[in-house]
């Protein structure tokens, strides 16, 4: 079973890796990891009130439904199809939870401006190209940003 990372944004846009991912998979299951980095609460009322301000009640209904969509359309090759945050993006945070989770590669669109989804967020991109495992970069597609739900789910169509 393969087990693959892929770093996301948050937006729609940034869940494109996963058609690659499973046109790639060759029949085997996979376990897809999306992970988005936050920064690390230093303050006391920060790490207080930590619990109450969730960072997953601040995510898009359009997101959650890009991913259980994308869930469901895989449902043969996607074993699991998880999302977390991590409060970091050291390369020795980083490189430890891809060890816990049996990491082979990174996903991740080319030339792409990664964007902080949330007000803690932190880019992760150029740490994960320094752990040393491959990380296979996807060409978004030509038809502008995959922005909506339908471009996302309907790729194929769009490419013919």
């Amino acid at each position: 079973m393969k087990n693959i990372l892929l770093p996301t944004d948050l937006t729609i846009t940034s869940l494109y890796p996963i058609h690659e991912i499973c046109k790639n998979a060759g029949g085997e299951q996979c376990n897809i990891y999306l992970i988005h980095t936050l920064d690390t609460p230093t303050g006391i009322m920060d790490l207080l009130f930590l619990k109450d301000r969730k960072p997953y009640k601040m995510l898009s209904p359009a997101f959650l439904e890009a991913l259980e969509m994308l869930r469901k359309k895989y449902a043969s090759v996607i074993h699991v199809l998880s999302f977390e945050f991590l409060y970091s993006n050291s390369r020795a945070y980083l490189r430890n939870y891809m060890q816990g989770r049996n990491i082979q590669s990174i996903y991740m669109l080319e030339d792409y401006d990664y964007r902080n989804g949330l007000e803690q967020s932190v880019n992760c991109i150029s740490v994960l190209h320094k752990c040393k495992l491959p990380v296979i970069h996807i060409q978004k597609i030509s038809h502008g940003e995959v922005g909506t739900l339908t471009t996302l789910l309907y790729k194929e169509k769009m490419l013919a």
